[in-house]
């Protein structure tokens, strides 16, 4: 209501009736509420102690407690035209509910038309930049300020979220010189795998992370260890006095960071522990296998926090390195001297329309009393919540005490119905014994089954392969027969020996004919046996499915009955157990427990007739599956002779596959007269081996040229390989000036704004000046008038002196 009030509060926008009306309905309660919230003047001011982009901090008095806070101040305008307005609700969130003694509490918060307030505690220790400059840090404190910030770290952590500017500056001792971790501006929330989405880079160069870096300009994923980098940089600065990777140059650093591998280096002037460079190079390291990636607990076993004083237990209850020395509550010693500017700070143009621009600041409001109170409520209802939980089981008890007094009675009539079921679930477990029995026999046929089938496919593929060793044997007597003719046609003096083996080789092709006639028949006769064989197949098939659809719905059946029993028979024993001891006084019902026995007899013997109408089906669909299987087997027998004939067959077409064997072999020792006969054909070979050995001589230099071309392409190669590292190397020379240009560009753009803004200030300074000018012009003028007027009067009295005289 106050946001939307200022909002609306402006002449331009009370011009329209509605708003007017608005405004004037609710002045009064917008003005009481202000007057109840907490103000600015409700403070006083004591002194300026810090100043950043965005306002001021002020060490502050509580005029009604007179406690000392820091006040921090930030200008709403400035957050607006920068986009960050919404930077402060982590900050505030955090210090706001965080119980942690490491992070520094917010004790209200409040806001104004041109400003927001954070109320904190004040840390009159100053910051860890201070004590640096003061002292000379050796690594036994060095350890004990970064085991504090370990501590402080894993406290924002805890709460889900990334600090990102890890640095001495954020870093405040309170008046016990212990740490506190402070400026949450920078925080952003981890997700549920524990990593944030960011494409800017965030933090203070010097401490920045290369994953930060990386996120430039980029779908930048990174997660809490870009913290645990920026306090491998807080320690080495602290044992060495500057940071690792310092430049002259904002690119020189940023090179130095993505390059850590080589730049980081430990000076040799410097006396420093094998622990403290460990623990420094497993902070300052790539982030897959960087100390603290997992856990906390991995930083805190680390040797280089191993001593005597303390332990990160008890570390907040001893005494702090140095322990600032204070001559009030609002000694500002270890603050530098900051020049309060009494300049008007911007504020929001006068709008013409609704814009808006307190509405992003609504609930800012914080206080610690709101907290104390909604603790105290919350107090109060979990008491009532007790209560009602100590009603709700009192009747529950009561609830029981009834259902035990009922169930005691039910109890005997069930205990004997017990024993007659089992006895029922006896006789129930023999029959699925026999059942399975019968499975497992049938089961048996089944595969004494197919090991006949596998043998029969056995024989079956042996007959084939048999079949292709024919086919492939008439394939070499038709090569050999193109042999012939080519013999025929070179050696006209053998045309008698040709002509006995073409008659001979007609003989063989008719042979052929009848036996691939005779192999046809076979594979018909095949085919038919395997189409048969997978019919049975699937008639069998079938047969099993609904064998073992019977013994599923049988055992379902039957171990759903045992189930139930079982856990009938479960609860009445845990029953009685509990109620046994009441049962000696309660003789006096046993009457009517009989009663109820004799009923849930009835009850059990109709569930087992109907268990014995079910056997009795089941029975009948078995002597099917018996009768079906019978005449599986009377099948499987005709097969079983039909497989002998065709074996019969089989051996017949192998004895006349050996005589027709023996008959190549005739021809073939033929062919070897044959042979004989064409060693004068040599002569004419011989003359072809020397023109042979000249194309091989052709050849071998044929080969000298090729081997010279080859070692010609290998230096190609060669080339072409350096000058592809070149161009890798250029390439990475490229993308890297590329990321910097990235970099240039987003700092060419903040120095442009705060150029425009240092611009704008000038022009108002040099109007400012100039009216100055002209203010001073005029009163000279104004001063040598009336010097002039003095003058003349002067000149007067004296005349009128001298004529009086």
């Amino acid at each position: 209501m106050n946001a939307l009030a200022n909002d609306l509060n402006y002449p331009a926008l009370r011009k329209n009736k509605n708003i007017e009306a608005f405004l004037n309905r609710y002045e009064k309660a917008v003005s009481q509420l202000r007057e109840l919230q907490v103000k600015l003047e409700d403070f006083e001011k004591v002194k300026l102690i810090g100043r950043g982009a965005y306002g001021e901090v002020q060490l502050v008095r509580h005029k009604a407690s007179k406690k000392v806070y820091a006040m921090k101040q930030l200008n709403k305008f400035e957050m607006i035209k920068r986009s960050d307005s919404a930077f402060f609700w982590e900050e505030r969130h955090i210090m706001a509910f965080s119980n942690s003694p490491w992070i520094v509490q917010l004790c209200c918060a409040f806001q104004d038309d041109r400003h927001l307030y954070m109320v904190m505690e004040f840390m009159p220790g100053g910051d860890l930049v201070t004590l640096t400059m003061n002292y000379d840090i050796p690594e036994k404190w060095a350890r004990f300020y970064t085991a504090e910030v370990v501590l402080a770290l894993d406290a924002i952590h805890s709460m889900g979220f990334i600090h990102r500017d890890i640095k001495p500056d954020n870093m405040l001792l309170d008046q016990h010189g212990h740490l506190k971790l402070a400026d949450f501006g920078t925080c952003m929330k981890m997700d549920s795998t524990g990593m944030v989405h960011c494409d800017t880079a965030v933090g203070t160069p010097d401490y920045i992370s290369p994953e930060v870096l990386q996120s430039q300009g980029g779908d930048g994923n990174y997660g809490r260890e870009c913290d645990w980098w920026s306090v491998g940089v807080f320690i080495y600065e602290l044992l060495v006095g500057e940071t690792p990777f310092y430049a002259e140059s904002l690119v020189g650093t940023y090179g130095k960071i993505m390059n850590h591998k080589n730049s980081l280096v430990f000076p040799d002037d410097i006396e420093m522990s094998q622990d403290a460079k460990d623990l420094i190079c497993a902070f300052l390291t790539d982030r897959t296998v960087r100390l603290g990636r997992t856990s906390v607990d991995e930083i805190k076993c680390h040797p280089f926090f191993k001593n005597d004083q303390w332990t990160f237990d008890n570390i907040r209850e001893t005494v702090a390195p140095v322990v600032p020395e204070l001559s009030s509550d609002i000694d500002t010693a270890n603050f530098d001297d900051i020049e309060d500017d009494k300049r008007d700070a911007e504020t929001f143009p006068p709008p013409k329309a609704f814009v808006g621009n307190q509405l992003p600041f609504i609930e800012f409001f914080f206080s610690v009393n709101m907290l104390e109170q909604l603790q105290k409520k919350l107090h109060q209802l979990e008491e009532k919540l007790d209560h009602e939980m100590q009603a709700k089981d009192e009747l529950e008890n009561k609830n029981a005490t009834n259902r035990l007094d009922k169930l005691v009675k039910e109890l005997d009539k069930e205990m004997n119905s017990r024993q007659r079921v089992e006895a029922s679930l006896r006789q129930l477990e023999r029959e699925r014994a026999l059942l399975q029995h019968q499975s497992t026999e049938t089961l048996r046929k089944v595969e004494i089954e197919a090991d006949r089938k596998r043998s029969l496919e056995n024989e079956l593929n042996n007959l084939r392969d048999q079949l292709e060793d024919l086919r492939k044997r008439n394939q070499n007597s038709q090569i050999s027969n193109e042999k012939n003719i080519q013999l025929q046609k070179q050696l006209e003096e053998a045309n008698v020996v040709l002509q006995a083996e073409q008659e001979a080789a007609a003989k063989l092709k008719k042979s052929q004919g009848e036996v691939q006639k005779q192999v046809q028949s076979l594979e018909v006769s095949l085919r038919e046996m395997q189409e048969k064989c997978s019919q049975l197949e699937k008639s069998k098939m079938e047969l099993e499915k609904q064998l073992m659809g019977l013994q599923l719905l049988k055992k379902i059946d039957l171990t759903f009955k045992l189930k139930s029993l079982q856990q009938s028979l479960e609860q009445e024993e845990a029953e009685h157990k509990a109620t046994k001891a009441k049962l000696a006084d309660k003789n006096h019902i046993y009457q009517s427990i009989e009663e109820a026995k004799s009923e849930a007899l009835k009850e059990m013997e109709s569930t087992l007739q109907e268990e014995r109408s079910l056997k009795l089906q089941v029975e009948g669909k078995m002597l099917q599956l018996e009768k079906d299987h019978s005449m599986l087997d009377c099948d499987y027998k005709q097969v079983q002779q039909r497989l002998d004939e065709l074996q019969a067959q089989k051996e017949k077409l192998s004895e006349e596959v050996r005589n027709l064997n023996s008959r190549l072999e005739q021809e073939i020792h033929k062919r070897s007269l044959s042979q004989s006969e064409l060693k004068m054909q040599n002569q004419q070979v011989s003359v072809l081996r020397s023109s042979e050995k000249q194309l091989k001589q052709e050849l071998n230099h044929l080969l000298e040229v090729k081997q010279l071309l080859e070692k010609q392409n290998q230096e190609l190669r060669r080339e072409k390989q350096e000058a592809d590292g070149q161009l890798k190397e250029l390439k990475d020379q490229l993308e890297a000036e590329q990321y910097f240009t990235t970099l240039y560009k987003t700092q060419i753009r903040e120095l442009k704004d705060e150029c425009e803004e240092r611009n704008k200030l000038y022009k108002e300074a040099q109007q400012r000046l100039a009216e100055y000018e002209e203010e001073r012009d005029s009163l000279t003028s104004q001063l040598e008038a009336s010097l002039t007027k003095a003058d003349s009067e002067q000149l007067a009295r004296s005349i009128a002196e001298e004529q009086y005289s």
